[in-house]
């Protein structure tokens, strides 16, 4: 695969005794699908922020696909990673929703028929056709949350930071959002999400990295993390439900299959 982010022995403080980071290595490859976990306060959010430039560390580097990312190129890397933020209201600014994804490529200075062609994309992409001149602050929470993914596509990013994109979403607009992530998945876009919800966690991702008191305690395969019993306690982390459930089929009967069903889809295969 593809390197698209690499961070390199990252420190970051708030405040002098209060590490946020510590000797983070972190690297992010195209197209994958990555949960980052961890406690409130465990460091995900300022790991998010340095990925895309909005704080700078105070020692380690940035490479981003390759080339190690200076002051000069925070732009570059903003433009390559976005960042959707938990709260679609604290990143949404303008009248309309046209208006709203036209905003950053306008800010690039494209020409006005690239502008229209990627906020034509956006649209489609996030199911919002039709949507264009109407108020984003009279939409629902799922449907903000499309509209500021929509924000990011429109720069034409080679990753996405996605920070509790499922909080305050109901389970109808949980189901549009996986099966967008789903899409943009399918066309090379590397995702990083931050969450507590663990089963929503091990549905998405093939990866997950886990945080603990502004360190990263393990970075593996989503299966191996969630069968590390010591690194979720470690973690303040539970395992998903269908975890659980498959590890007590396992113990009361003998499966062919030793593979971990990740969906309810897939508990009643591995069941029948």
């Amino acid at each position: 695969m593809k390197e698209l982010l690499n961070l390199e022995h990252i420190n970051f403080k708030y405040e002098e005794k209060y590490h946020a980071l510590k000797d983070i290595s972190v690297k992010i490859y195209e197209g994958e699908r990555i949960a980052v976990l961890g406690k409130n306060g465990a460091g995900k959010s300022t790991f998010f922020l340095c990925c895309n430039g909005v704080i700078k560390p105070e020692s380690g580097k940035i490479f981003l696909k390759g080339r190690e990312v200076l002051k000069k190129d925070i732009s570059m890397l903003r433009q390559a990673v976005g960042l959707v933020f938990q709260d679609p209201d604290s990143q949404i600014i303008a009248g309309t929703v046209e208006n709203e994804i036209s905003f950053g490529p306008m800010n690039l200075k494209l020409n006005r028929d690239e502008v229209i062609k990627r906020v034509q994309y956006s649209l489609k992409k996030m199911n919002l056709t039709g949507y264009e001149n109407r108020p984003p602050q009279y939409l629902s929470g799922g449907e903000k949350k499309r509209v500021s993914i929509a924000d990011i596509l429109a720069m034409k990013p080679d990753m996405i930071l996605l920070d509790e994109p499922t909080a305050s979403l109901d389970p109808e607009n949980v189901e549009i959002l996986e099966k967008t992530l789903n899409d943009l998945t399918s066309a090379g876009i590397a995702l990083v999400v931050s969450t507590h919800d663990v089963d929503f966690a091990f549905r998405f991702a093939n990866r997950a990295i886990v945080f603990c008191m502004g360190e990263v305690i393990l970075d593996a395969d989503v299966n191996h993390v969630f069968s590390s019993d010591d690194i979720l306690l470690k973690a303040g982390l539970k395992k998903p439900l269908i975890y659980s459930v498959t590890e007590m089929l396992k113990e009361r009967f003998v499966f062919s299959n030793s593979k971990i069903p990740r969906t309810l889809e897939e508990l009643q295969n591995f069941i029948k």
